[in-house]
């Protein structure tokens, strides 16, 4: 494929971004339309590459361990920073080394990029194409993301392409105040993209978004809840700490392969509803909640329920949320052209009403979603939630 045509794709992509509003401003839209997004994401012919999807760049025995994210995210996540020129900016998971391009292209010469990997590979393949794609500037360096970078702080703006659990101190330390820091932080199971603004007394959130990003992988990673097997390793469960001691794997895999009750919720409910304001609040009050994920046959299949219309997603995934409790599951199920019903597996331990009674608290407070979330991180990286009231 010749430039010219490389860049009408790079055109067109751009275009669909400011359409939907997830590239906001003049100066997003033109590093999207100056990095070679082709360079940086060689195994994909570049119709694909300059889709509005993310590509998976590096498995680990069939699981995503790295990709190229979203394209819309990115734009997302970058607007939020706020760069005018001139920042120093950190970047936590390199991958292809795409968007510490594109925040080259933003911070211009008078800043700095740094993007830190703790994969070797990674970080050796982004240094290649970033220098291959005119971006010599950017520092690529090999180590643990959660410790950040001590010799270049402090930034203006951290960014992180990966998941944490917590907000590692050490970002926190290594940002100026009034710095600006975007991350996706899981909160009770739940993943959103949050900005924060450094202040005096740690992070105060402006933003969230809905996302879903790889965790960030090594030994600082934290992990403040517990992962089963559901029969095998493809579907798994995600649960709270505290409610992980009292479940029965057994009993869960014997009621999720028997018979399903489907119960609708007693007040609407449609899938909208749900990503974006009923799972965060139920994750909030009510300790049963849970994440169930399946890939391969049992996403296609339609056994293990999905919160997406029509099946599994394009990528061979079915995911949703829910209550779970000893020997029993209630969760949430895509139904009809895009409303939720709730699907009971096993029984005996009272989650449908716990599930209708969370429908009812969370219309009764005005349905909040993510615009309701005011979450503040102190200094040590402990996090704290707050649902604006109505």
């Amino acid at each position: 494929m010749t430039d010219r045509e490389t860049a009408e794709l790079r055109a067109r992509l751009v275009s669909e971004l400011r359409a939907r509003g997830d590239v906001r401003t003049a100066r997003v839209a033109s590093a999207f339309g100056r990095v070679p997004r082709h360079l940086f994401v060689t195994g994909a012919p570049p119709a694909e590459v300059y889709a509005d999807r993310s590509i998976t760049i590096k498995l680990d025995d069939g699981v995503p361990v790295s990709s190229s994210s979203q394209p819309a995210i990115m734009a997302q996540m970058i607007e939020l920073l706020g760069l005018r020129g001139g920042e120093r900016v950190l970047e936590i998971g390199t991958g292809s080394g795409y968007n510490a391009a594109l925040l080259a292209e933003l911070v211009g010469p008078q800043g700095a990029v740094t993007t830190i990997d703790i994969d070797d590979e990674l970080v050796a393949a982004a240094r290649r194409q970033l220098d291959a794609a005119g971006y010599a500037n950017v520092r690529a360096l090999v180590a643990d993301g959660a410790g950040g970078d001590s010799s270049g702080a402090p930034f203006d703006a951290i960014v992180s392409t990966v998941g944490v659990e917590q907000i590692p101190a050490a970002w926190i330390a290594q940002l100026r105040t009034g710095g600006r820091l975007v991350a996706p932080l899981t909160i009770r199971s739940m993943q959103k993209v949050v900005a924060f603004e450094r202040t005096a007394r740690g992070l105060e959130s402006d933003a969230v978004l809905d996302a879903a990003f790889i965790m960030l992988r090594g030994p600082s990673a934290t992990q403040h809840g517990r992962t089963i097997a559901l029969g095998d390793p493809t579907t798994t469960l995600h649960v709270l700490a505290p409610n992980a001691t009292s479940l029965d794997a057994d009993a869960l895999v014997r009621a999720l392969r028997g018979s399903a009750h489907d119960e609708h919720p007693v007040r609407h409910l449609d899938v909208r509803d749900a990503w974006e304001g009923f799972t965060m609040w139920l994750a909030l009050h009510d300790d049963a909640f849970c994440r169930l994920s399946a890939q391969g046959t049992n996403a296609t299949s339609g056994r293990v329920p999905n919160l997406v219309p029509g099946g599994a997603t394009p990528y061979g995934v079915a995911s949703t949320f829910g209550l779970a409790a000893r020997g029993e599951l209630v969760l949430l199920a895509a139904w009809g052209p895009g409303d939720v019903m709730l699907r009971r597996f096993g029984g005996g331990t009272g989650l449908i009403d716990r599930a209708q009674s969370a429908v009812s608290g969370w219309d009764d407070a005005g349905r909040p979603g993510n615009a309701a979330l005011r979450i503040a991180v102190d200094d040590a990286g402990d996090t704290r939630v707050t649902v604006r009231p109505r």
